[in-house]
């Protein structure tokens, strides 16, 4: 099918709607944010994040988790980290580690918090030494091997079906 220039002109200019409404949705949310209407932050979010953008996915995951907006839920938390983290989202990864870490909506599991950790420390977040080194810390010498293998195999995949 050969797209003819006036319909390609109408795709273009309908992406280029979305993008600049999707923008300033997540501009908005943001502003709404640092005014600590974290309601109207998460409503917002919520619209960008159900596009698939990993950024607003992980901040909807980080708001259930400390009930900023939205009941404190770690299930939700859970979900929305989830998906941010299958798309490489460092901060997601890193939220991840920490909860299997503290018990936190999930049994605590040094194992898999080290392996989120090592992730998110591939993904290029900053923080991860010092709750890595605490992580491991907790598992034997095997236990750090697997989770190793379990992180390069999640990184391998491209962060899907990691757990």
């Amino acid at each position: 099918m050969k797209i003819r220039p006036p319909m390609l002109r109408a795709i273009c200019s309908a992406l280029l709607v979305c993008s600049a409404a999707h923008a300033g949705m997540w501009e908005d949310g943001y502003a709404d944010y640092q005014r600590k209407d974290y309601a109207s932050a998460v409503a917002k979010w919520q619209i960008v994040a159900d596009t698939g953008d990993r950024d607003a996915q992980s901040l909807l995951g980080l708001m259930h988790f400390a009930g900023q907006g939205t009941p404190q839920s770690y299930p939700n938390a859970i979900i929305w980290l989830r998906k941010a983290a299958s798309q490489g989202e460092p901060k997601a990864q890193f939220k991840l580690g920490s909860m299997y870490a503290n018990g936190q909506g999930f049994t605590r599991d040094y194992q898999k918090a080290a392996m989120w950790f090592l992730i998110a420390e591939s993904s290029g977040h900053p923080d991860t030494a010092k709750p890595l080194k605490k992580a491991t810390a907790e598992i034997s010498e095997n236990d750090l091997v697997v989770a190793r293998r379990w992180a390069k195999t999640c990184i391998k995949r491209e962060f899907q079906n990691c757990e």
